[in-house]
């Protein structure tokens, strides 16, 4: 059993592999940004639950900390969150986000 993180597990694509994976029996650990719109699947196959926003590097340290200290070990993370801003072109988006300081 795989100790799995998904980002974005609020929205459709993160939600419906949520659910493949939570019922292949994995330990999964789900991640929304809206402290109002809990993950169904968390409370429905008893998974983890962090709320965080993701936009700044220093938002990802107390969710990652918690993750750690909670579980131990993450064996894969799927990097589902959105980074762009409605109505961002593609290209903008990658230069407002830096995607390379996120979970390490």
């Amino acid at each position: 059993m795989a100790s799995i993180l998904i980002t974005g597990a609020t929205n459709a694509p993160g939600l419906a592999l949520a659910e493949e994976l939570a019922e292949a029996r994995h330990q999964l650990l789900l991640h929304g940004r809206d402290p109002q719109r809990p993950v169904p699947v968390a409370q429905r196959f008893g998974a983890g639950q962090y709320i965080a926003g993701l936009s700044a590097p220093a938002e990802t340290q107390r969710p990652a900390a918690e993750v750690a200290a909670r579980h131990g070990r993450l064996d894969l993370l799927v990097d589902n969150a959105g980074l762009a801003s409605p109505g961002t072109a593609p290209s903008e988006a990658c230069r407002q986000t830096d995607t390379g300081s996120g979970w390490r």
